[in-house]
Order: structure tokens, then sequence, then C-alpha cells
């Protein structure tokens, strides 16, 4: 009786045991197929995703593929200026390229908001969607009170001058050049700021300033004008254009005084040649290699200075468009020449005090980061 006991005993922990196993089992068969399931959805919505970010990219390379001159547009209404009377700011348009609308995450937004979408792929769609009509100017028109007229202008302007990719490119052919369309050399977004039109041809040009002694020299980045960073830098910040933030700021860094490089007037007149050329003008030294061609006076003027102090020739060349000719020089500066009493002077003319004044108040600026002497403005800017 006992044995018979014992061994039902045995069967009942048996089947218990055998039950537990078939349970686990099932579980873990259970638990597979979720797994799979959720990992068949989280591939389903990562190729979604790829497919919708391709589609995106896709667009706006069809957009911007050709450069911003082609590009289509977004109209932004801005404030002139934000005032402090209180009374109703005057506004003005720009018309903003897509593709910098997508570079820019608040501008982005701003229209994500105007259009009622949420993400890129519905933004694209409704943007193609207006665009395909067949009225001549439809477009979005986007109100930015938070933005103001010159800010979204320099950004706009900084745009199309900057290389494709924002890479230094290969350098232009004289073929490519001629068949460059006027509007992509000059940007149709300069209409607004007549001012802005006499540097916008300087600011685009893009070259490679070489070292000296292993060391670097500065080299403004292709398509700032180191004569507005400060609205620049607003502007990427109000726009959220982290990239272009990142390059004003180190540019702002590298033209400190503490951090400008000195170079040696022995390695300065080395620079004389026409593919390399340096001037020194009243102890700064400017890389005017790629302006040799577009100089009004001529190439030969600036070469037959280079290896000497340029200051005196500066003055007696540029008397009546001095101004607009010294905002132009600040964008080839490279560095500060250590030992610039040791040159020959170009021409034994002194300099007279008022030009040595509005000189160094608008070159000096540079680095002060004062706008309006750096670009004349203080001075009174001959247009």
């Amino acid at each position: 009786m006992a044995q018979a006991h014992q061994n039902l005993l045995l069967d009942e922990m048996f089947a218990h045991t055998q039950w537990s196993r078939d349970r686990r089992a099932r579980a873990a068969v259970g638990v597979g197929t979720a797994l799979t399931t959720v990992g068949l959805a989280a591939l389903i919505v990562t190729r979604l995703r790829r497919r919708g970010r391709s589609t995106v990219d896709d667009q706006l390379e069809c957009w911007c593929g050709r450069g911003p001159a082609r590009e289509p547009v977004v109209t932004c209404e801005v404030p002139v200026s934000h005032g402090l009377d209180g009374a109703a700011p005057e506004m003005d348009a720009v018309e903003v390229p897509v593709g910098l609308m997508f570079e820019c995450t608040r501008l982005k937004s701003a229209l994500m908001e105007h259009l009622k979408v949420t993400d890129d792929d519905s933004l694209v769609k409704a943007l193609k969607a207006t665009w395909e009509t067949d009225e001549e100017e439809a477009g979005p028109t986007l109100n930015l009170p938070w933005m103001d007229l010159s800010a979204l202008a320099q950004v706009t302007y900084w745009y199309d001058r900057r290389p494709q990719g924002m890479e230094e490119p290969p350098p232009e052919t004289e073929d490519d050049s001629e068949s460059r369309p006027v509007a992509s050399k000059f940007g149709r977004w300069t209409k607004k700021i007549s001012r802005e039109k006499v540097i916008y041809g300087t600011v685009a040009l893009r070259y490679r300033s070489r070292g000296h002694l292993g060391a670097q020299v500065f080299r403004r980045p292709a398509g700032i004008d180191v004569t507005r960073l400060m609205t620049l830098q607003r502007a990427a910040s109000l726009s959220g254009h982290d990239g272009l933030l990142e390059i004003v700021e180190a540019t702002i860094h590298q033209l400190r005084p503490t951090n400008i490089a000195r170079i040696p007037w022995s390695e300065v007149k080395k620079h004389v040649n026409q593919d390399d050329l340096w001037l020194m003008i009243d102890g700064k030294v400017y890389d005017v290699t790629p302006f040799l061609n577009l100089h009004p006076g001529g190439g030969q003027l600036i070469v037959d200075a280079a290896g000497k102090d340029a200051t005196s020739a500066f003055e007696r060349t540029h008397g009546e468009g001095l101004r607009y000719s010294l905002r132009l020089l600040n964008q080839f500066f490279i560095g500060e020449c250590v030992g610039a009493e040791e040159a020959e002077p170009a021409e034994e003319t002194q300099c007279s005090q008022e030009f040595l004044d509005t000189l160094r108040s608008i070159t000096g600026a540079l680095h002060t980061f004062d706008e309006k002497s750096a670009t004349g403005e203080a001075q009174g800017l001959i247009r």
C-alpha cells in the first residue's frame, strides 16, 4: 500500500514537471514570436523612414542642385528693425531659398507650422504642391516678427555666396566664369539692401592663403563678410543654423587681437607673384591674389606695390572711393606684419593724417567687430 502511494506521488511530480516544461516552452515560443513581430515592425518603420528621408533628399537635390540662384523661394516678411517706442514696425520681405529653409531649424519649424505639417516628408509634399500650381507668383509667405531684415538678408547672402556643400570648390575656369549666370554671382537676395551689392562679388571670392614657416595665417571662409560678423552671428542664432554659427564664432575667435597671425616682413616680401601676392598696408598683411583680375585699376598697380610698404600708394590710388576700398580690403586680411618698418615704401610721398585716421578706423574695426566702422558707414561710406 505504501509503495503504491509512493508511486502515485512520483507520477504526479513527473506530470507536474513535464507540464511546467511545456509551459515554459510555450512561453518562450510566444516571447520569440512577439520579439520577431516587434523586430519586423521596427524594420518596416526604419525602412519607411529611410524611404521618406530619401524622398526628401531627392526632392531637395532637384530643387537645389543647380545652385541658389535657381532655387524656389519662400517669402519671409520681417521687421526692418525692432523699435523701442511700441509702434508697429515697418515690414519688408526677403526671398529665402528653400535649401536654406531646410538648413535653419527655426525657419523650417515656422514653415511647418504655417503649412500645418509635422515632418519633412509632408513639408516637401506641401511645398511641391504649392510650387506646381499655375500661378506665377505662387508660394508660401511667412511672417517672422522675431527676425529682422538685416539678419535674414545676411544669412541668405551667405547661403548664396558660400561654396556648394560648404566645401572649398576647385578654381573656376574662364569658361565656367563666362557661363555662370549673373544672378548666381551677385544673388537675387541682394535687392533689398543696396549697399550690400558693393562688396557682394568680393565676398564670394574663394582662395587658399598659404601659411608661412609652418604657421597659419587667417583665412576668411568663402562667403563670409568679415565686416558683418555680429549680424551673421545674430542671424545664425535666430534662424537656427548651427553650421553657420560655428563658422562665424570660429572666425570671430581668429580675428581677436590676441589671436591674429604675426607674419615677419621677410616672409611677406616673398609673396610678389600674380598667383600668390600679398600686400602690406599700414602694418597689416592682405592676400589679394584673387582680386587681381577684378581690380578696377588693373592688376599691375597691385603687383607694382607688392614687396614694399604699399600704404602711400594705396592713398594715392583710392582717394575718391577710399572708404569703399577699405571695406573691400578688410575681406583679404590675413595677419599683422612684424618688422614692417624694414619695408621700403612703394612711394616716397608721406600719407596724410586724415587718410591714416580713416584707414585705421576701418581696418582696426575688423578686430573689435564694430560693423559701422568696419563697413565704412560710420565714416560716411561712398555708395
